[in-house]
């Protein structure tokens, strides 16, 4: 693309993401998932159960901020490969409870060193600055940086 919208940040980070995604695509095909069905299945896999109480769909799509329809058409692909298991709320008649199964399990926990190496391995690049990008990152996405950012002067 040439002029000035290659220049635009917006469209950068666009570009990054695309190659960010490829990579990572990349190191979860052997085990079966895309990258979205891995997010879901990582933050099942922090958040529940918790206290022994079932996840709600809507806290799994909260937690790893998804679209909650979008979330419930992962989580179906998810239920037929045996990943997750999703059963009716004993509490809330409206809501599915989701539950990760060893399966599920196993595919996190064998797949999670491979994705961190991938991950560093792509902003290696950044050198020592990988720190600083993601808190830039987060202040972009409305969250608190992990320690303090410089000012930037003009």
């Amino acid at each position: 693309m040439s002029g000035e919208t290659s220049t635009l940040n917006g469209y950068l980070l666009w570009q990054a993401a695309n190659l960010w995604q490829k990579k990572i695509r990349g190191v979860l095909a052997p085990f079966g998932v895309t990258p979205v069905q891995f997010l879901l299945l990582s933050g099942l896999h922090e958040i529940g159960p918790l206290d022994g109480k079932p996840v709600k769909q809507a806290a799994l799509a909260r937690h790893c901020n998804c679209d909650a329809m979008m979330t419930s058409q992962v989580l179906r692909a998810l239920e037929k490969g045996g990943l997750i298991r999703r059963t009716a709320h004993k509490t809330d008649g409206r809501a599915n409870a989701v539950a990760i199964t060893a399966s599920g399990r196993g595919v996190v926990n064998r797949a999670a060193g491979p994705i961190a190496d991938a991950d560093a391995g792509f902003h290696n690049v950044l050198r020592l600055h990988s720190a600083e990008f993601g808190d830039a990152l987060r202040l972009l996405c409305g969250k608190r940086p992990r320690r303090r950012v410089k000012a930037i002067r003009g």
